[in-house]
């Protein structure tokens, strides 16, 4: 993929597909995202600020969570 290509698949990226990874967190904060999960989206989740570098979830983050619910 060209990096204008990857320039516009990133803009694109929407806070509810971040939030679909963000439900990965687990009871030590970290986000672990399933292999059958896109990278693009855990990158774009640290970019933005919903995933530490560590890969916790930040405050934002779980401010995120709360918009989405997950049953």
């Amino acid at each position: 993929m060209s990096a204008v290509q990857n320039h516009v698949a990133q803009s694109e990226v929407t806070e509810s597909q971040i939030a679909t990874i963000l439900q990965y967190r687990y009871g030590d904060g970290m986000v672990y995202l399933p292999k059958h999960k896109p990278r693009l989206l855990y990158s774009m989740a640290t970019e933005r600020g919903f995933i530490d570098g560590e890969g916790y979830l930040t405050r934002k983050g779980r401010a995120l969570i709360a918009r989405y619910k997950f049953l």
